[in-house]
């Protein structure tokens, strides 16, 4: 009897102390015992022992909030309850908690006389596993927001955690792959060499970052090792980045910086070549007209003053190069459309070449595709420079023999939009000293010589083969060259014209009259310029050129001149004092000037030599433009087509006899 009590004391004292909440219940489900530890943690002090005991467990507010009152009643029906953790949010003491509820019954004969109840408290346990859970989710976030592939793996290669963009590379799913190979999906090269890397990353402990090829994708992988408290590698971090576009940009770089290293090259040689040009035919006018200037036969005059004039026009050739290279550099050139004959062409270039070709013993040699009509339509003034930049070109390198130029009419699927059009193609072959297969494909870019410029056999700039193919291309055709060494060259070059409509063309199209007679003798000239020496030049030259001449030295005086004076035509420059030249022609065309026409022709003469100079001057109201310096010929043929133009008079019985 002592000792049954012994123990029934002892019990007690054990679970009062236990660190879980124990209650029992009678058959009725009243509380006949709490626990000390249950009046401590969930009670909280706030409610004492005789709240407990006599009332029903089931009824109790943690057991009524956490919704089990009916499992709790099971118990008495000699039902065993195992609850995981149940969320109450109003225990004893009047907080929330997650408790592990266990319910037994207490038999007596075979009949349920009460029960035990057993409530832990975890609370804690279940906060961090959802905390846990939380990190889990967004760990997996991070990953799969990443474009980087991201795999953790054992030393021996098998995935234990990737990201969705790991499994997007390999073809499969996450759950797919997870326990698999690393190197399963890999060529067995690649797979022995991620293996290599991998071991000597754990080797040395330490973040391993090298680049990989797969195909035609470029990788950089890092491989990261992870050491347990000992020190000792246990996993591998893989990180797979795709810089495959960085690849392509770096390599785009480079080629971009190899082609701006070669451009400044290029330039360098051009400046150091455009000094030589422009000192020689420079050092040629000034050591000739010293020479003239101190006398001599009559002889010799006259060739020393040819020097002066050859090395002026090779000047302003050179100068003419430049500024119409700045203005294919600046999109500043629009085709003009005229009427022309191929056959006319050719003849017109070869008599301005003819006097140069006779010194160097060279003969011309042309022909002309009878199948080509006799008028066409296109940039007449374009295909004429084309010509003589590759003429110019074969003179220099041509020393005896012959240069031959042949028009050929071509049916191409690039410029044969409709039955109107058709395509020439133009060959100009010389006899000189050729040029050599690597330097073929550069003789058409900026710059660029076919020789080395301290060493060329012949004189350039290297301007005019680029703008012979810049302004192909703007005419919408091609060119190329067939070339070799001591072999020759020939250049081929197509331009599409169309065959004129004259229903259609209207004012676009300018028409040369055959059969009219220009007599520059009937024609008054009024000269506005500021610059002494200009104005006597050109005086000298309208004056040989039959033309009766008046001069003007700014825009004020020309007013003057133009309200007393009958005139033709102004030629005006366009930067003077007192009054420039745009303000005298907004005069002129506002028919501010009594007794003039407000249509007179007016042409700007200025050394303001670019093509969006003159698209200006033209929007501005002139009606022609001559870049200073020109020759006779070029100021001839503008004051001619000026003055044949169908214009207005410029006064009421004009010597040109046409009338409104």
């Amino acid at each position: 009897m002592f000792g049954q009590g012994l123990i029934a004391a002892n019990c007690e004292q054990i679970l009062q102390f236990a660190p879980v909440s124990i209650m029992t219940i009678d058959a009725s489900g009243v509380i006949t015992f709490v626990n000390d530890w249950h009046l401590a943690n969930f009670a909280r002090g706030k409610r004492d022992l005789e709240f407990f005991l006599g009332k029903k467990l089931q009824y109790l507010p943690g057991i009524v909030s956490a919704g089990i009152a009916e499992d709790i009643k099971s118990i008495l029906s000699g039902r065993t309850i195992h609850l995981e953790a149940v969320y109450t949010d109003e225990c004893s003491g009047g907080q929330s908690a997650y408790q592990n509820i266990r319910g037994i019954p207490i038999l007596e004969d075979g009949v349920v006389t009460g029960g035990i109840v057993i409530r832990e408290d975890v609370t804690k346990l279940v906060l961090s596993q959802h905390l846990l859970s939380e990190n889990q989710a967004i760990f997996k976030a991070l990953l799969d927001a990443t474009h980087d592939s991201i795999i953790l793996s054992d030393l021996d290669g098998y995935i234990l955690i990737l990201n969705e963009e790991a499994a997007r590379r390999r073809g499969q799913t996450v759950d797919a792959l997870i326990g698999a190979s690393l190197y399963r999906y890999m060529a067995a090269e690649l797979a022995e060499e991620r293996r290599a890397h991998l071991l000597e990353a754990a080797r040395r402990n330490e973040l391993l970052c090298y680049e990989e090829r797969q195909e035609d994708h470029y990788y950089l992988i890092s491989l990261c090792p992870i050491a347990d408290d000992s020190g000792r590698v246990i996993y591998m971090a893989s990180y797979s980045r795709d810089i495959t576009s960085l690849k392509e940009t770096e390599s785009q770089l480079r080629k971009e910086k190899e082609l701006a290293f070669s451009a400044s090259q290029a330039k360098s040689q051009f400046l150091g070549n455009i000094t030589h040009e422009l000192r020689t035919p420079l050092n040629g006018i000034i050591g000739a007209t010293q020479l003239a200037v101190q006398g001599g036969s009559g002889e010799d005059q006259e060739e020393l003053w040819g020097i002066v004039e050859d090395s002026g026009k090779r000047l302003l050739s050179i100068v003419n190069n430049v500024l119409e290279l700045a203005d294919i550099d600046a999109a500043a050139i629009e085709p003009v459309l005229s009427v022309c004959d191929a056959r006319d062409l050719l003849a017109a270039l070869v008599r301005s070449y003819s006097v140069r070709a006779k010194v160097k013993d060279i003969r011309f040699e042309t022909a002309v595709d009878p199948r080509i009509p006799h008028r066409l339509v296109g940039d007449v003034f374009r295909v004429r420079q084309i010509l003589s930049n590759l003429v110019d070109n074969a003179l220099k390198c041509t020393t005896a023999g012959s240069i031959g130029i042949r028009v050929k009419k071509i049916s191409t699927s690039r410029v044969a939009f409709a039955p109107h059009y058709c395509t020439l193609l133009f060959m100009v072959r010389d006899t000189g000293i050729g040029i050599s297969k690597d330097r073929q494909g550069k003789i058409f870019e900026d710059f660029e010589l076919a020789e080395h410029y301290l060493t060329k056999r012949v004189s350039g700039a290297g301007l005019g083969l680029s703008i012979a193919r810049h302004l192909v291309e703007m005419l919408g055709g091609q060119i190329w060259v067939k070339s070799a060494p001591a072999c020759g060259s020939t250049f081929y070059f197509t331009v599409p014209f169309a065959l004129p409509d004259y229903e259609c063309l209207g004012e676009s199209v300018v028409y040369a009259s055959e059969d009219q007679v220009f007599a520059p003798a009937e024609y008054t000239v009024l000269l506005v310029e500021d610059e002494r020496i200009n104005r006597l030049t050109t005086g000298r030259t309208l004056t040989k050129l039959g033309y009766k001449a008046l001069e003007a030295i700014n825009g004020q005086e020309a007013l003057s001149v133009l309200s007393r004076e009958p005139v033709d035509i102004v030629l005006m420059d366009i930067q003077m004092p007192v009054m420039d030249g745009i303000e005298c022609t907004h005069h002129i065309r506002n028919g501010e000037v009594p007794g003039v026409s407000k249509r007179i022709p007016i042409v700007a003469l200025t050394a303001y030599a670019s093509e969006k100079d003159r698209e200006r001057f033209l929007r501005l109201g002139m009606n022609d433009y001559l870049a200073k310096p020109h020759t006779i010929e070029q100021l001839g043929e503008v004051l001619e087509v000026s003055l044949k133009r169908d214009q207005e008079p410029a006064r009421p019985q004009g010597p040109t006899g046409v009338a409104d």
